[in-house]
């Protein structure tokens, strides 16, 4: 192959890798793993890890389609991230939001994220509280991520 075939080869590859999907590996939990419930609105990919283990893999949460339903690991903190993409015309937007908190057992959690303009996007947690007039409250251990 010639020298300037390669260098042209090589100026692609960073745009080819960028035009590909992100795969994250699907969270199962342990079989004696403490989880709790947590409910998906919005739209994209929600991954998480936790917050003492920022050098691991973050994990996709597997979300049940029918009820918007899956599992998180309760009792420790997590960090929450989704990704979101939005193409027009010939302009593709990408963005990542992400918080941390502290989830606990039993306690079921509605996470929502969005992308409200060109690449920027928001996440947002809270929990269910059946005995308020909305059926949801603020949590307090959501905090800014890192």
């Amino acid at each position: 192959m010639k020298p300037t075939m390669k260098l042209k080869l090589l100026a692609l590859l960073p745009l080819l890798a960028m035009t590909g999907c992100t795969v994250f590996p699907i969270y199962q939990p342990a079989a004696n793993e403490v989880t709790t419930p947590l409910k998906v609105s919005g739209w994209g990919i929600i991954t998480f890890r936790l917050c003492t283990q920022l050098d691991k893999d973050r994990r996709q949460l597997d979300i049940d389609p029918k009820t918007l339903t899956t599992r998180i690991p309760a009792g420790q903190c997590l960090m929450v991230n989704a990704y979101r993409s939005a193409s027009g015309y010939q302009v593709v937007h990408y963005c990542n939001a992400r918080l941390a908190f502290d989830p606990l057992p039993g306690t079921t959690y509605v996470v929502n994220s969005g992308m409200v303009d060109q690449g920027k996007c928001f996440i947002e947690l809270v929990k269910e509280d059946l005995s308020t007039d909305t059926g949801l409250v603020l949590e307090p251990s959501v905090r800014r991520a890192w």
